[in-house]
C-alpha cells in the first residue's frame, strides 16, 4: 500500500511513514524488543565468574557463622546452668552435709530441693533434651532423667573424663562425642565441672550433656550435605571432633594446606580436587567449625546462578514482549470494528458504519468501507421495492388461484349429491354454500381472526358431513384467549380438505387444537386416517418449499407460501404422522392479537 507524499519534503515523508501502521509496528519492535534484548544479553554475559564465586563464598561464610553462633549460644546456656548449680549454697550445703538423706527428713528435704532445682534449670535453660547429673562423693549420683542411684567412687573414677575434669579445678571440661558404655542413644556433647573446687578434691562432680544432633548436625543431614559436595567438620586445633567421617583423619593437613587468594577466599586442594573453605570459631569450648565446598558443588551453584539470570532475562524479555503486543493491539485496534462491520454486512445487516480516526491505512479502509455500505444500502432499498411489488402481484395471483379451486370442489359435491340423493339436501347445501361465498366475497383483508376462520371452517365441514353421510366429524379445542389471534385467511380449510381427500378411512375424525409457545401460535390439525409414509412426507415438504412446484397437495403449498410471504420464512406448515395413526399438520404463526374494535374497523373498511 502506498501513501502519497510531497517529493521535495523529506521531513513530511518521515512523518507519513511514522503514521503508517507499518512504521508504528517496526518502531515498536526496535524500541521494545530488539534494544532491550541486546541490553539484557550484554549485561548477562559481561558478569564475571569471579563476582559470582565471591558472592557464593561469602554467602556460605555467613551460613557457617550463623551455625557457629547457634552452637556458641548453646554452650553459653550450658555454662549458665552449671554456674547456677555450682553457686547455689543449698546445693553445696547438701553435698557437705554428712547426714543420711535417706533416713533423716531435713537431709531428705534438701535432696528433693536439689532434684527440683536440677529439673527447673534444665527446663529453663536447656530444654528437655539435656541431661544433668551430680555425683556427691558419698556413693550417689543424682540425675534429671533417672532420679538417684548408687555409684561408688571407684566406678566414677574409672570414667575417662574424671581425672581431666578434676585437674581443671572447677573450669569446664568440654568433651565431644561422649558415649556412655551402657547407653545406646546418640553421642553427647558433655561439659563436666568440679563442685566447690576451693576445697581439697571438691564436694562432687557436675555433669551436663546434650545430644550431638542438637548441637552440631544430625547424621542424615551430614550425609545429605556430603552428597551435594559440602563437608562439615568440628575441630579442636588439628584434632577432628565431629563431622564427615571421610575427612576427620586429615584435619592437620587441611589446616596446613589452606591458602587465601586476592579475593579473600580461602581455598585448599585435597587430592585432585579443589575446595572452598569457610570457618568460624566457637569461643566457649575453643573449637572451630569448618565447611568445605567442592569446586564441583560450586560449579553447580554457579549454574543455578546462571539459570536464575536466564530466568530473569526471560522475564524481562516476556515483559517487553507483552508491552510490544499491547501497543500493537492498540495500533491495530481500528481493524477489529472494521472486521466486525464487514461480518455484519456479510450476514445482510447493512445498517452499520465504522468510526474513522487518523490518517493511516486503516482509516483509509474505514472511509472506503463506509462509502461501500452506503452504496449497498441504496441498492438494497431499490431491490426491496422491486421485491415488494413482485410479492404483491404473486399474492394476488395465489389468492385468485385458491378461490376457483375451492368453488370447483364445492360445485362438484353439489352435483354428485343431487345425482345420488335425488336432490333431497340440495337446498341445505346451497344455503351453506351461500354462506361460504358470502365470507369469501366480503373479506377484503388477507389477515383475519382465528375465530372467523373457525366459523368459516364449521360451515365448510357441515357441507362435508352432508356429502359423506355424517362419516366425517371435527372437534375444535382452542382456548378462548387465542380466538382473537391473527391468521392468514383460508389457512385451515385446505389442510382439512387434504385430510378428507387423502384420509382413506371412514368414519374420519379431524381434530384442531391451538397453543401458545413463546410468542408463537401453533395450530395442529390431525386426523385418524391411514397416514403418509416418511418418504412421502419428505417429498411433500420439499415441494412445499419450492417456489413454483406443482403436485397434488397444491392447496397446502399455497397456504404455506402465503404464510411465508406474509410473516417470513421461519413460519409456515409442517407435516408428520401421529403415533396412533393419521396425519398431523402443524401451522406456525407469530402471535398477534386483534380486538373486536379492530375487527369492526377492518370490516367497515
Amino acid at each position: 500500500m502506498s501513501i502519497s507524499t510531497h517529493e521535495g519534503d523529506p521531513m513530511l515523508t518521515v512523518i507519513q511513514w511514522y503514521r503508517s501502521l507499518r512504521g508504528k509496528i517496526l518502531l515498536s519492535l526496535l524500541l521494545l524488543i530488539i534494544a532491550p534484548v541486546l541490553f539484557i544479553v550484554f549485561s548477562f554475559y559481561s558478569s564475571s565468574r569471579q563476582i559470582v564465586e565471591t558472592q557464593l563464598y561469602f554467602s556460605n561464610q555467613t551460613s557457617v557463622e550463623r551455625k557457629a553462633a547457634a552452637m556458641n549460644e548453646l554452650s553459653v546456656r550450658i555454662l549458665k546452668a552449671s554456674n547456677l548449680i555450682m553457686n547455689d549454697q543449698e546445693t553445696l550445703k547438701f553435698l557437705r552435709d554428712p547426714s543420711d538423706w535417706t533416713n533423716e527428713y531435713p537431709a531428705f528435704y534438701s535432696y528433693t530441693t536439689l532434684i527440683n532445682k536440677m529439673s527447673n534449670i534444665r527446663d529453663l535453660l536447656l530444654d528437655n533434651f539435656a541431661y544433668l547429673a551430680l555425683y556427691d562423693y558419698r556413693g550417689y549420683i543424682h540425675t534429671s532423667w533417672a532420679g538417684t542411684s548408687k555409684l561408688t567412687y571407684g566406678t566414677m573414677h574409672q570414667e575417662p573424663w574424671f581425672d581431666s575434669t578434676s585437674k581443671l579445678a572447677g573450669s569446664p571440661n568440654w568433651m565431644v562425642p561422649y558415649k556412655a558404655q551402657d547407653e545406646d542413644g546418640d553421642p553427647l556433647l558433655v561439659m563436666a565441672r568440679v563442685m566447690n573446687p576451693a576445697r581439697q578434691g571438691g564436694d562432687g562432680m557436675l555433669w551436663i550433656g546434650v545430644p550431638v544432633s542438637n548441637y552440631f548436625y544430625p547424621v542424615e543431614e551430614l550425609r545429605r550435605q556430603a552428597q551435594s559436595g559440602v563437608h562439615m567438620l568440628l575441630l579442636d586445633g588439628d584434632k577432628p571432633l565431629l563431622g564427615d567421617s571421610a575427612w576427620t583423619g586429615g584435619a592437620k593437613a587441611l589446616s596446613e594446606a589452606i591458602r587465601v587468594d586476592e579475593s579473600g577466599i580461602r581455598r585448599v586442594t585435597i587430592g585432585k580436587e579443589d575446595y572452598l573453605v569457610n570457618e568460624a570459631d566457637l569461643t566457649g569450648p575453643g573449637w572451630k567449625l569448618v565447611q568445605l565446598v567442592s569446586s564441583q558443588a560450586f560449579a553447580s551453584g554457579l549454574k543455578q546462578a546462571k539459570n536464575k539470570s536466564t530466568l530473569l532475562m526471560l522475564f524481562w524479555f516476556s515483559l517487553f514482549a507483552v508491552a510490544f503486543i499491547g501497543l500493537m493491539f492498540r495500533f491495530t485496534r481500528p481493524i477489529i470494528p472494521l472486521v466486525r462491520s464487514m461480518n455484519r454486512v456479510g450476514k445482510g445487516e447493512l445498517n452499520t458504519t465504522v468510526e474513522v480516526r487518523g490518517n493511516d491505512e486503516i482509516a483509509m479502509l474505514g472511509r472506503n468501507f463506509n462509502k461501500m455500505v452506503q452504496q449497498l444500502q441504496e441498492l438494497v432499498a431499490h431491490l426491496s421495492e422491486e421485491q415488494q411489488r413482485k410479492q404483491k402481484a404473486q399474492f394476488q395471483a395465489l389468492q385468485a388461484q385458491i378461490n376457483p379451486h375451492f368453488l370447483t370442489n364445492t360445485m362438484n359435491s353439489i352435483k354428485w349429491m343431487a345425482i345420488l340423493s335425488g336432490a333431497t339436501h340440495v337446498s341445505e347445501m346451497l344455503t351453506k354454500l351461500g354462506k361460504l361465498l358470502n365470507y369469501t366475497m366480503q373479506q377484503k383483508e388477507e389477515i383475519v381472526r382465528l375465530r372467523e376462520e373457525l366459523n368459516y371452517l364449521q360451515v365448510y365441514m357441515a357441507l362435508q358431513e352432508i356429502r359423506y353421510h355424517d362419516n366425517v366429524t371435527m372437534t375444535v379445542d382452542v382456548p378462548e384467549a387465542l380466538l382473537d389471534a391473527e391468521i392468514v385467511r383460508f389457512t385451515l380449510q385446505p389442510i382439512v380438505e387434504n385430510s378428507l381427500i387423502h384420509g382413506n378411512r371412514f368414519p374420519l375424525h379431524i381434530e384442531i387444537t391451538a397453543k401458545l409457545e413463546e410468542e408463537l401460535l401453533r395450530l395442529q390439525i390431525s386426523d385418524n386416517g391411514v397416514g403418509m409414509g416418511e418418504e412421502t412426507i419428505r417429498s411433500v415438504e420439499e415441494k412445499m418449499n419450492q417456489p413454483h412446484a406443482k403436485f397434488s397437495g397444491i392447496g397446502i403449498r399455497n397456504v404455506n407460501e402465503r404464510i411465508k410471504l406474509e410473516f417470513g420464512s421461519r413460519y409456515g406448515v409442517s407435516l408428520g404422522n401421529r403415533e396412533e395413526g393419521g396425519v398431523l399438520a402443524t401451522v406456525t404463526l407469530p402471535y398477534r392479537r386483534r380486538s373486536e374494535n379492530d375487527a369492526a374497523l377492518v370490516d367497515c373498511g
